[in-house]
């Protein structure tokens, strides 16, 4: 198996809400269970599915986005666990 270095940047290719918790393995915060966005970015070469850390009013497709880290959960002894999402990216914007 090799690797391919994929680009921090793309653009909003499609979008959804999700509105009802995932199943497991997901952990909801310790807050409870929040809808957020999904869909997938349009890397160039690739299409992926991620989180869209995007607020409603900005949310749209084509949107310039780019590659970010926000909280998921935390594990049991109260480290907070990341994961990966896109935010707007304003430099996109150009």
């Amino acid at each position: 198996m090799s690797g391919h270095v994929l680009p921090v940047s793309g653009r909003v290719w499609s979008w959804t809400l999700q509105a009802f918790p995932p199943k497991p393995p997901y952990r909801p915060p310790a807050d409870g269970y929040r809808p957020y966005h999904v869909g997938y970015v349009d890397l160039g070469e690739v299409l992926v599915e991620a989180q869209l850390a995007v607020p409603r009013a900005e949310m749209r497709i084509g949107l310039p986005v780019r590659l970010t880290m926000v909280p998921a959960y935390h594990d049991e002894d109260g480290t907070e666990v990341l994961t990966f999402a896109f935010r707007p990216d304003r430099e996109g914007e150009r």
